[in-house]
């Protein structure tokens, strides 16, 4: 078996959709820029909402789209069943797949974290005591996102997808405002200092732990499929 199959199948899905990852790169260009235009501009409170909206939007749509094409409609395509007939094995598979998506969704997401704390603390947008909470935040866009893929390349099915993902989209906002409301969080929220309590500590670290435990229960599950028809 060659060891150099992962990169060509992580190229073979790159060269595919680098028409809509260009696309989706000056979307996110121009979202940053349209920010930068908005700053000072309009109230602070309707800044801060309209500047995650365009942030997340574009990052989202891309990785879902991604996420569809590369490894739900590639099995309705049948394309799945002709790459398996191939010398590949199921390990190599999943692991070009979840390479592919991870890595592009990763750097989109690390992009738009900087962006967000550049506007909310680099030009005092938001009040520094917010960092705990807002960094609880990009981590459940994170963890909804592993949540979506582990579910789309375990099933390879587009309705269980689409339903993971607004499983994902109504679960996190719920969850992420109990948090806010949390004594230990909401005391420190609009302060001047962050304060890394306990209480945010730990969630955080649940917050990993399951980002994790979600990558590692696809990656086990699919590893043990025998059957891609």
């Amino acid at each position: 078996m060659s060891a150099s199959i992962i990169p060509q199948l992580v190229k073979k899905d790159f060269l595919i959709m680098r028409k809509m990852l260009l696309i989706f790169s000056v979307m996110i260009v121009a979202a940053i820029a349209i920010i930068s235009l908005l700053f000072g501009r309009v109230p602070i409170w309707a800044f801060a909402n309209i500047g995650f909206t365009l942030l997340i939007a574009p990052v989202c749509t891309c990785a879902m789209l991604l996420l569809m094409k590369t490894i739900v409609l590639e099995k309705q395509k049948a394309t799945q069943i002709f790459i398996m007939s191939l010398p590949v094995t199921v390990k190599e598979f999943t692991a070009a797949k979840l390479f592919i998506n991870l890595s592009v969704f990763s750097l989109l997401w690390l992009l738009m974290v900087v962006v967000a704390f550049y506007f909310s603390y680099g030009l005092g947008v938001l009040p520094v005591g917010t960092v705990p909470f807002i960094v609880m935040v990009f981590i459940g866009i994170f963890i909804a996102y592993l949540g979506t893929l582990s579910t789309g390349i375990i099933y390879q099915s587009y309705g269980r997808t689409i339903l993971a993902m607004f499983f994902f989209e109504l679960f996190t906002p719920i969850y992420l405002w109990v948090i806010s409301y949390l004594e230990p969080i909401e005391r420190y929220k609009y302060g001047s200092v962050s304060v890394w309590n306990s209480t945010a500590v730990g969630i955080i670290a649940v917050q990993i732990l399951v980002a994790a435990f979600m990558l590692l229960i696809a990656i086990n599950i699919q590893n043990r499929k025998r059957d891609f028809i």
